[in-house]
């Protein structure tokens, strides 16, 4: 029988490299106290014995040698000094920004954004140290007052540099392939999680359904401190997190039957939170359908009907503010307008006029108003010509 058929549960434990090293520290402190113990008895019968009790010395040695180790073993390596003040300053933020400075900075943030959706600059992802540090100056902005005594964002303290920078940053997003998905959640328009036979999926609480949302757009990093930090400008109980997650496991399994509620999220006993390969999003679907028309422009069809199904703007009916602000929403903006436009000059080139008002469409429900495809459509509309997509705002 193989070890992973022997196993009672769903999944062996796992364990954290910090919790190893405190196991290891609790065994070498155990091992060394029953020496201890064991030498200390020998010399206590030797004193109540008239008889010569021959002690040996290497029990004495082993126990020192034994507490030692776990001194040095418990002894924090350089690397790990320097990586908890990296990620972890020792300064509170409070202490750096003021709230109102904090407000003028989580704006500033915003305006970069929408201005990267102008330019169709597709923005890096967040590390997990930029990521704890914008969470940081949201909770620190909560306390603003409204009260506007600072006019302007001083550029000089190097949190907002290093927070202006990380949103700068420009990335190539990676792509990561899904299994054959058996649950899409649908991020155009307000999130809704749907099974392949399109029955929707119905969470009691609103954080739930959030919840899903976040790890299906961050698998890169799927930890529950990460969640937390991102979903909360405020510290939430265990309980309440593990109350949430219940919930998520639950609407979802009420919808994937063929799934175990526990394939969904797999328990573990360390900090991961893993939502199941099965499920997908319609982003990452319009990504692959978006790279095969690249590759072969004749297979255009499962882009056609991606873009068909974009509902409105990405969170639509939300308030995820860390989605606008970590760069979520403006890499699905981008992505959603790259398609529309490079399907809509491909249709225009083959003479497809339905493909491309279904382009035109997806278009403007993910940006209403935009005047680039508004002459686009009434071109379309009023004279049935097609007209060069690049020369409209020409």
């Amino acid at each position: 029988m193989s070890a992973a058929n022997f196993w009672p549960f769903h999944k062996p434990f796992e364990f954290s490299p910090s919790e190893l090293i405190l196991i290891l520290h609790l065994l070498i402190c155990l091992i060394a106290i029953w020496i201890a113990v064991e030498w200390t008895s020998l010399v206590v019968r030797q004193r109540h014995n008239s008889k010569i009790v021959h002690v040996p010395s290497s029990n004495g040695l082993r126990a020192l040698l034994m507490f030692g180790l776990s001194f040095v073993a418990h002894q924090p390596s350089t690397d790990g000094t320097v990586q908890t003040i990296a990620e972890e300053d020792s300064t509170p933020i409070g202490l750096v920004l003021s709230p109102a400075m904090a407000t003028l900075l989580i704006n500033d943030i915003l305006r970069r954004r929408r201005e990267q959706i102008r330019r169709r600059a597709m923005p890096d992802v967040f590390s997990k140290m930029e990521q704890n540090l914008l969470s940081d100056v949201q909770k620190l902005a909560k306390n603003d007052a409204g009260h506007r005594s600072i006019e302007a964002l001083d550029c000089s303290q190097p949190i907002i540099q290093d927070l202006t920078n990380a949103v700068e940053r420009i990335g190539e997003v990676t792509f990561l392939p899904t299994e054959e998905p058996l649950l899409v959640v649908h991020l155009y328009g307000y999130p809704e999680v749907r099974a392949v036979d399109g029955q929707s999926a119905t969470f009691r609480k609103k954080r739930a359904l959030e919840l899903v949302v976040w790890l299906s757009l961050n698998r890169d990093r799927p930890r529950r401190s990460a969640a937390r930090t991102a979903l909360w400008q405020v510290d939430v109980s265990d309980s309440t997190f593990s109350t949430i997650v219940s919930d998520m496991r639950r609407g979802i399994a009420d919808v994937a039957l063929s799934l175990e509620r526990s394939e969904i999220v797999p328990t573990t006993y360390s900090d991961e939170l893993v939502l199941s390969k099965h499920v997908t999003t319609d982003y990452d679907l319009l990504r692959s359908a978006l790279h095969e028309f690249r590759e072969e422009p004749t297979n255009y069809r499962n882009l056609v009907g991606e873009l068909k199904g974009i509902r409105d703007s990405p969170f639509s009916g939300t308030a995820y503010e860390w989605a606008d602000l970590d760069g979520t929403t403006t890499r699905l903006i981008i992505t959603a307008m790259q398609a529309v436009h490079e399907l809509a000059e491909y249709a225009r080139m083959i003479g497809d006029e339905e493909s491309m008002q279904i382009a035109v469409a997806a278009g403007l429900r993910v940006m209403p108003g935009n005047e680039e495809l508004l002459q686009l459509q009434k071109s379309i509309l009023d004279t049935g010509q097609f007209v060069h997509v690049g020369e409209i705002c020409k």
